[in-house]
Order: C-alpha cells, then structure tokens, then sequence
C-alpha cells in the first residue's frame, strides 16, 4: 500500500523522527517547538501512521531503504517497491515489520534539482 506524499512531507516526517530520538536531550519547551513546526508540515493521516508506528514500539518509525532491504528490520522490500519507491516521492510501509520505507536517493535527487533550478535562476 503505497502512501503518496511530497519530499517535504517525508523530510518533515524525518525531522520529527529525529527529533523524537533527541527528546532526552533537549530541553522539554524546545522540543516540543521544533515537534510542532514540523508537524504542521506533514498531513495529519501520514502524522497518525507515524505515531501509530511509535506507540507500538517500532522507532525508528521511518527507515531507508538500503540495497533494497528495510533499513529498520534488514528484511528484503519486495522488489516492486524499491522500484517504486524510486520512482516517485512516497513512503510505503514494509512487509515485516511495518516502518514506513522511503528511498533516500529520491531525496537526494530532489535536492539536487532544487540547487540547479535556483542557480538557474541566478
């Protein structure tokens, strides 16, 4: 099942995954600003996935996928979703364990297009 979504969502998404790994460490008013900011940037159904995720106990809640395998539990993706995932911006939960699996290169990728279209610009 695919969750479609936009780079910023999933680099929004990652954010408040950091910053939930973070939370011991920062003080308590300041991490709840930065959650929150964050969250504003991720649609509310892909916010419930991910908390879901956290509640029942799977932190990371949101992996890579490396060399086509879940970066969380390490199981091989089905091939048709590295493929996928490669293809467009979305995240997909994985098979085993149920992480949500987004390919890092995509993101990347984006990054570079958004450098080149700015310098484009200049």
């Amino acid at each position: 099942m695919r969750i479609d979504t936009t780079v910023q969502e999933i680099r929004a998404l990652l954010q408040i995954a950091e910053l939930d790994g973070m939370a011991e460490q920062l003080a308590p008013e300041t991490y709840r600003s930065r959650r929150e900011a964050s969250r504003r940037r991720v649609a509310r159904a892909l916010l419930d996935r991910y908390e879901s995720l956290l509640e029942a106990g799977r932190y990371p809640a949101v992996v890579a996928i490396d060399a086509g395998n879940c970066s969380g539990c390490h199981v091989r993706l089905p091939t048709i979703v590295a493929y996928q995932a490669r293809r467009a911006p979305a995240l997909y939960p994985c098979p085993h364990c149920r992480r949500l699996v987004y390919a890092s290169e995509l993101l990347s990728r984006e990054s570079d297009t958004s450098a080149s279209a700015k310098s484009d610009k200049a």
